[in-house]
């Protein structure tokens, strides 16, 4: 109570900063659309009535920036940490509010509200989707296990792809750049009454900064949208995706002054994955006010690795299905405003694992299967206290069980699990673009079944595993000074139990009894004339573990310290310049619990681009870490404390043009 009760006053002494003639000002002045977010309530919101530090990448955001990924835009995003450990988009960690190693399994991913994340520790596949489909990015920063239920205890990524918007519209473009880089992509579309539709393919192959660090991805995919009736619409989606890409594993420091950051000692290992899903989504209004959504989906993924350096290889084949219908209905409860959401997750992933191990006259083969089935009722209420003070109100109960076999030898074991996980918000609105908020909420997370796992001395349920509870406080203020200065801040406080990590010192994963994690976001944005925008933003966490014997320690992995500031310049004639800067501070290697190795080094990268549009016509040329940082944004401390790291790339180029029909 004492935490809440500290977020409050210090939101109230922030609020009595606020000019009384500012509000009065603002609520004439500001008449422009207020954004929109999905992901927050899973039903379209504006962004001031969410109790949560919430942002959404917008497609011109998107069409502005020097991304070459998708986890590219988030690198911007305050509170948002990436990881990449090859630098080509392939094997990525994107860390929401300082999880570290695990930020993989705390951070839930959504495409257009499908969940993506794997039920094992292989983490999400983020070049599964080509930025070239994606519409918008949302991120909402904090648990949000009530509406999504596993692995959103750190925030919540909705990555929504595009949808049909003009009678007919084409696409052709090209890119290409440094390490080999090139993309060629196309896409086409069109609406014709209730029928629109749209389809979309790429190539994307670059060398890689570092040897055997190449990446060869292909993808199709598209949409189907129909509207049976003024009350029933469908909505069809599907992609395909294939990728193989090199392994090049990590180096010591020994290894990089020897043989060079771009270096390898695994030349031969690769990895190819073949992922595809297909979703189909129903909306009916049944009356004013009350509307049945569900969607349908199933996603095949299978990887092949060759680790040829370890003479060990493996098969992964994951299919999921899920099934996920919800009630939204919105009327008035004792003359005010209410919207009660009710809905239903089912999810069934089926997990097989073919591993061989073979040295000469030696081999070994197994199987390992695991099925995870979970179930989770959630319901959500928002109700309109007064006009401008709305209150909210979820809770969500979620069963999950897990069903193991093992071929060599033969064994098998189940494993159930119930979590239960509540949130209190409220969102006063005190301007058009205004709004505080403060929340408080109850998380949960299962562990995935590389962490339940155990297979020695014998293949069954690690029985002393527990999941992972988390309580988060949380308090924020968005303000529109004017129409050309926005700003926000948010302080958040977190207490986690029986945080699930792998301790290197017993070679198991474990729980650890008590974390916390309590920081502030701030960002700004000011339009000082109708050319130019800045914008920045910073992140500040604490990340303590709290149990013997590391009580006090940082969890490695996780700085203390992010932030990003940038421009957008309108240079007249169709040029636009954008410039932007990221700074991530120092960190604790990954399982350097003790925290007793060097930390990683600080870094600051600063990207251009140079864009100019001409009617469809749309070209750009950009420089990545212009001033040629040498860093790594991952390094792992591994058996008997010998060290690896992850070189990133050095300074890079692009450039691209596309036409629009």
């Amino acid at each position: 109570m004492k935490r809440f009760l500290l977020l409050v006053g210090c939101l109230l002494v922030t609020t009595l900063f606020i000019p009384l003639q500012t509000f009065a000002e603002k609520e004439a002045e500001q008449t422009s659309f207020e954004e929109v977010v999905v992901t927050a309530t899973r039903d379209p919101e504006e962004i001031r009535k969410v109790p949560a530090n919430a942002t959404v990448v917008t497609r011109e955001e998107i069409e502005r920036s020097s991304a070459r990924t998708t986890v590219d835009l988030l690198r911007d995003e305050v509170g948002v940490v990436v990881r990449d450990l090859l630098g080509t988009g392939k094997s990525v960690s994107v860390d929401i509010r300082g999880f570290g190693e695990t930020a993989a399994q705390n951070t839930l991913v959504l495409v257009d509200g499908r969940r993506v994340n794997e039920i094992d520790l292989s983490g999400v596949d983020w070049t599964q989707i080509p930025l070239d489909q994606v519409e918008r990015i949302e991120i909402v920063r904090g648990a949000g296990s009530v509406l999504y239920g596993d692995n959103a205890v750190g925030g919540v990524v909705n990555i929504i792809t595009k949808r049909p918007e003009k009678t007919f519209s084409a696409q052709v473009g090209v890119e290409a750049g440094s390490y080999g880089y090139n993309k060629e992509k196309a896409s086409v579309g069109g609406k014709w009454g209730g029928l629109s539709a749209m389809l979309s393919a790429s190539y994307d192959a670059t060398h890689g900064y570092r040897d055997n660090g190449f990446l060869r991805a292909k993808d199709v995919g598209g949409k189907l949208l129909y509207d049976l009736s003024e009350v029933v619409s469908l909505d069809f989606s599907a992609n395909l995706h294939q990728d193989d890409a090199g392994l090049p594993g990590g180096l010591t420091k020994l290894d990089m002054i020897r043989l060079g950051r771009d270096a390898t000692l695994r030349p031969d290992d690769q990895a190819e994955t073949k992922d595809g899903y297909a979703s189909l989504g129903i909306k009916a209004r049944l009356s004013d006010g009350w509307r049945l959504e569900a969607e349908l989906s199933y996603r095949n993924r299978d990887v092949s690795d060759a680790f040829v350096s370890f003479n060990f290889s493996d098969r992964r084949n994951l299919q999921t299905w899920s099934f996920t219908p919800r009630s939204i209905l919105e009327s008035n409860l004792f003359g005010r405003a209410n919207k009660l959401t009710l809905g239903l997750d089912l999810y069934r992933s089926d997990s097989r694992v073919d591993s061989e191990f073979v040295i000469p006259g030696f081999a070994s083969y197994n199987r390992v299967e695991v099925t995870k089935k979970s179930a989770g009722l959630y319901v959500l209420d928002e109700f309109s206290l007064l006009d401008n003070l709305i209150l909210s109100l979820g809770y969500r109960s979620e069963w999950a069980s897990y069903d193991l076999f093992q071929d060599v030898p033969r064994a098998e074991d189940k494993a159930r699990d119930h979590e239960p996980a509540f949130q209190a918000g409220l969102d006063y609105l005190f301007a058009k673009k205004s709004s505080a908020f403060l929340s408080f909420k109850r998380s949960f997370r299962f562990p995935v079944s590389d962490e339940l796992l155990q297979f020695f001395p014998t293949f069954q349920v690690n029985r002393m595993m527990k999941p992972q509870v988390g309580y988060h406080y949380e308090g924020g203020i968005r303000h529109a000074f004017s129409d050309a200065i926005e700003g926000n801040v948010t302080l958040f406080w977190a207490d986690l139990r029986d945080e699930i990590f792998y301790n290197p010192e017993t070679f198991s994963n474990e729980n650890i009894s008590k974390t916390r994690r309590r920081g502030v976001e701030a960002g700004l944005k000011v339009n000082p004339f109708s050319w130019i925008t800045l914008w920045g933003n910073y992140g500040y966490i604490q990340p303590l573990l709290r149990e013997h014997p590391f009580s006090g320690n940082d969890i490695p992995a996780v700085s203390r310290h992010k932030g990003s500031i940038g421009s957008d310049v309108d240079l007249g004639k169709g040029f636009l310049l954008n410039a932007k800067a990221n700074l991530v501070g120092s960190r604790y290697l990954i399982s350097d619990f003790r925290n007793r190795f060097d930390r990683l080094d600080p870094y600051c990268t600063l990207d251009l681009r140079l864009s100019y549009l001409w009617k469809g016509f749309r070209a750009f040329a950009g420089v990545n870490n212009l001033f040629n940082r040498k860093y790594s944004e991952y390094g792992v401390v591994g058996f008997m404390g010998n060290q690896s790291f992850y070189p990133s790339p050095e300074r890079n180029f692009i450039v691209g043009a596309s036409y629009t029909f």
